[in-house]
């Protein structure tokens, strides 16, 4: 026999109220997420930059340097 329950107190935490609170809350841990992984991705990419840059420049110097030399 079924049980009928008046009050959403007594159904449960498993309730369709819960359900709905607990996708909304995923929902939003996921966008949290992809968000922190872009701009993860965005800094990481203008650090790279910034090292080829670098690379770039001490290499333009020291080849300045060898050329004066020579």
């Amino acid at each position: 026999m079924k049980s009928v329950y008046t009050n959403t107190v007594e159904r449960g935490i498993l309730t369709s109220a819960y359900k709905r609170e607990i996708k909304q809350s995923i929902s939003e841990s996921k966008r949290a997420t992809l968000s922190n992984m872009k701009s993860m991705i965005e800094t990481h990419q203008d650090h790279v930059q910034s090292q080829t840059g670098t690379i770039l420049r001490v290499a333009l110097f020291f080849g300045s340097i060898i050329m004066i030399i020579s």
